[in-house]
């Protein structure tokens, strides 16, 4: 037995078999797995399981997360990629014109920001949002140096807790005391369960909630905090309504990821969402799905939605789903009618 396999027969052992995990999951809802079953022995197959991290936010015994990680690690034979030993990300930087044409202004070190794998990756104009948000409070801001991924995804269980703990310390030494804000609630919750000191962006925000800017009208929005992020849900909510919009109660879920829930998933999302002209979104993976929606709601992620009031839109003109602040059609809900909502669902 390997150290991985050891790792995985620990944690289960540890499981007191209160099924807690089943009702929070968002891919058992779909018909996904089942983390109970997993935990006590009973399912081996963790293709559907999201890696949300949802299972171990509501666990007090064990960590049925790492379980689910570290068997989709070896169910998929996953390994440290060239990639991340060459750029220290978890995946290709992708081609994106805003590399050049929106090139975040730091301007100081009253906080560092630590962008993440897919905001680096995937989405880089996020990061110039959260610089101009960070600014429109009053704080100057930097990235933080050799920034790169809190190694929460599955193909880093091939590195040791210890030599982790190494890694992702000597990388928030760069801010040198200094706060570090964290875009994703992943990375939030990798470098705040190794004991170092980070803020998400919606708790900086929320810090900072008397200095917001605030626009000059007020317009219907829907919110999905991620799941990560699920338990900032009320100073969220809070950051948004500062700005001068009306959140519209709307239930809050996962948008699935990768995985073969995710049209469905993201179907109900939209759903619930419909009181708004628009979704505010916390995490920029779920910003990357919504965005890519045929026919979907507009989508912005909660920085934008700070940038947007402080007087810049210049992030805009990089979605798929356009947003048009100057028409007035666009700050119509998509749909006038009642939204029944399901019941608890994700809120905690």
């Amino acid at each position: 037995m390997g150290l991985i396999e050891e790792e995985i027969a620990r944690l289960m052992q540890k499981c007191i078999s209160c099924g807690k995990c089943t009702p929070r999951c968002p891919s058992y809802e779909y018909g996904g797995v089942d983390p109970h079953e997993v935990m006590i022995g009973g399912e081996v197959d963790v293709s559907k399981c999201i890696l949300c991290g949802t299972c171990s936010q509501v666990c007090r015994r064990t960590d049925p997360f790492t379980v689910m990680r570290d068997l989709k690690a070896l169910a998929n034979n996953l390994h440290v990629s060239d990639v991340y030993k060459e750029t220290g990300l978890a995946m290709k930087r992708a081609e994106h014109p805003s590399r050049t044409e929106l090139v975040p202004q730091w301007d100081g070190n009253d906080v560092y920001v630590m962008p993440g794998c897919v905001v680096e990756c995937k989405a880089p104009f996020l990061e110039y949002a959260a610089c101009k948000a960070v600014q429109s409070v009053g704080k100057t801001c930097s990235e933080l140096k050799d920034s790169g991924c809190c190694l929460r995804p599955p193909q880093f269980r091939d590195i040791r807790e210890t030599e982790q703990r190494e890694i992702l310390s000597k990388m928030v030494s760069n801010a040198e005391g200094r706060e570090v804000i964290t875009l994703c609630g992943g990375c939030t919750e990798a470098l705040v369960g190794f004991g170092l000191d980070t803020t998400n962006m919606i708790m900086f925000l929320h810090n900072n909630i008397d200095r917001l800017p605030r626009f000059g009208m007020t317009f219907k929005v829907a919110i999905e905090p991620g799941c990560s992020c699920m338990s900032l849900k009320k100073e969220m909510i809070e950051v948004v309504e500062a700005l001068g919009c009306e959140y519209v109660g709307n239930d809050t879920g996962c948008c699935g990821k990768d995985t073969e829930l995710a049209p469905q998933m993201m179907a109900d999302r939209e759903k619930e969402c419909g009181n708004g002209c628009l979704i505010v979104v916390a995490c920029p993976k779920c910003f990357t799905e919504y965005d890519a929606i045929p026919d979907g709601m507009p989508v912005v992620y909660l920085p934008e939605l700070v940038a947007w009031a402080a007087g810049d839109t210049g992030t805009f003109g990089y979605h798929t789903i356009p947003i048009r602040p100057d028409d007035e059609d666009f700050y119509r809900p998509r749909f006038e009618g009642h939204i029944p909502k399901k019941g608890k669902g994700m809120r905690w």
